[in-house]
């Protein structure tokens, strides 16, 4: 395999943005990124191959750091993904500098990893649309209307009102929610461990002595239902205590 990328695979000089194969360098580019986003790692790999022989190492990782972002979900199951990547980005710059084959290689690896991870572009949509509608929702408040479009924390506010403003809030602080609110209600997790269970329980008792009831310590403690996060009782949590 010739290594002068300044030369197509027959001889003839590259131009700026063209690969050894002749291909532009953008066209593999998306190429990486959508074979990326549609779980095809023949052509993914292939497209890191392309481009890490041609000399655009550069390119190749922005596009890779674009891709993590825009492409991929990486649910805490995959965050793995993010150390081992950046190992082989340093294997490529370091230990395999010099050699191409390994040097290639270890892009190549990046590139089937990402492929085989669980693809997304949730977050770009959604911080566009929300951008996009940024402007008139404000405009429409200010002016005394109804947003045609609004914030998904608009139409929940009153709902989660009560457990975010809290006492670290001025709003919470206003409406007398002190460490009791806060340990009962504002503190709960969808998934308790032990620790936090019985370390909860201690600090309650400790904070809050008498005035805390065994309803409430277990209330604390109760899991927040994933099918209705903003769950939450006045009764239990404030302002009985």
């Amino acid at each position: 395999m010739g290594n002068d990328t300044n030369r197509t695979d027959t001889g003839a000089p590259t131009d700026q943005y063209e690969t050894k194969g002749s291909l532009n360098m953008y066209l593999v580019g998306s190429t990486l990124q959508k074979a990326i986003r549609r779980g095809d790692r023949e052509l993914a790999t292939f497209s890191a191959f392309e481009l890490l022989r041609s000399g655009m190492d550069g390119f190749f990782h922005s596009r890779v750091s674009t891709i993590l972002l825009e492409d991929l979900r990486l649910r805490p199951a995959e965050v793995h993904l993010l150390p081992a990547i950046k190992r082989l980005q340093d294997m490529m710059n370091g230990v395999f500098e010099d050699d191409d084959g390994m040097r290639i290689s270890a892009g190549m690896r990046i590139a089937s990893l990402m492929a085989e991870a669980e693809s997304s572009r949730e977050l770009l949509p959604m911080k566009n649309w929300w951008l996009s509608i940024a402007e008139d929702r404000l405009e429409s408040i200010e002016n005394g209307d109804e947003p045609e479009h609004g914030f998904p924390i608009d139409d929940k506010l009153d709902e989660i009102e009560y457990v975010v403003a809290d006492q670290h809030t001025a709003r919470g602080s206003r409406a007398g929610r002190g460490t009791a609110h806060y340990l009962i209600e504002a503190a709960r997790t969808t998934d308790p461990t032990d620790l936090e269970t019985w370390y909860k329980r201690l600090l309650l008792e400790h904070e809050l002595g008498k005035e805390v009831s065994d309803e409430q310590v277990e209330y604390s403690v109760k899991p927040v239902p994933e099918d209705e996060p903003w769950e939450h009782s006045r009764e239990v949590g404030f302002p009985r205590h």
